[in-house]
């Protein structure tokens, strides 16, 4: 693990071992998509062999302030994340919860970090994952005016492939095999779909 990482991120790490055996339970499913944050060093020295050892592809998304720092990826490894044909975004400047800010602050975070990243990568960033999933009306519009095609959150359940926000869900320490069936199989439908659409919605306006 980094230096510096919060008692709130611990649940959050994954042993080798772990990580490896979802990779294996879903190297056939291509309605999943894999995300990793925080630029990690570990996202280059760990799950980058395993996903090409099992030919997936994943995206990265990288908080732009931390590169080059100890523990956390180099500018070098994260094109060579993108040179493997893996995807890139962007989880802000500084890894701080994007509700709340300033302007100033919020568009260090949407748009100084996105231009920081395209100077490095030399290609375009459209893609961002929200800091602990915290979004609201305010950020989103932020994001929309930035230019982001698609903004990650950690809402939890199925993403359709056509929609702006994309919601996640957080593979914790305390999963085994059998909860990664279940997350990435459960699709809710009838009431369940409703009331989730609904709390999505209501969450958007806020």
């Amino acid at each position: 693990m980094p230096p510096g990482l919060s008692s709130g991120e611990e649940g959050c790490w994954l042993d080798r071992s772990f990580f490896e055996a979802i990779l294996d339970s879903v190297r056939e499913r291509k309605d999943v998509e894999i995300t990793l944050d925080d630029s990690n060093e570990s996202d280059y020295t760990v799950a980058l062999p395993a996903l090409e050892a099992r030919n997936l592809r994943a995206k990265f998304f990288a908080v732009a302030q931390r590169l080059g720092q100890n523990g956390y990826l180099s500018t070098s490894s994260l094109r060579a994340l993108a040179a493997a044909g893996m995807g890139i975004g962007t989880h802000g400047m500084r890894h701080r919860r994007w509700t709340g800010l300033n302007a100033e602050d919020l568009r260090e975070e949407l748009v100084e970090a996105k231009d920081k990243l395209e100077q490095i990568m030399g290609m375009p960033i459209d893609e961002a994952a929200c800091p602990f999933g915290g979004y609201d009306r305010r950020v989103l519009t932020a994001l929309r005016n930035a230019g982001y095609a698609r903004i990650y959150t950690s809402d939890e359940g199925p993403a359709p492939e056509d929609v702006l926000i994309q919601p996640r869900n957080t593979i914790r320490r305390k999963h085994d095999l059998a909860d990664i069936k279940r997350i990435t199989s459960d699709t809710p439908c009838g009431i369940r779909k409703i009331v989730r659409d609904v709390k999505l919605k209501l969450k958007q306006l806020r």
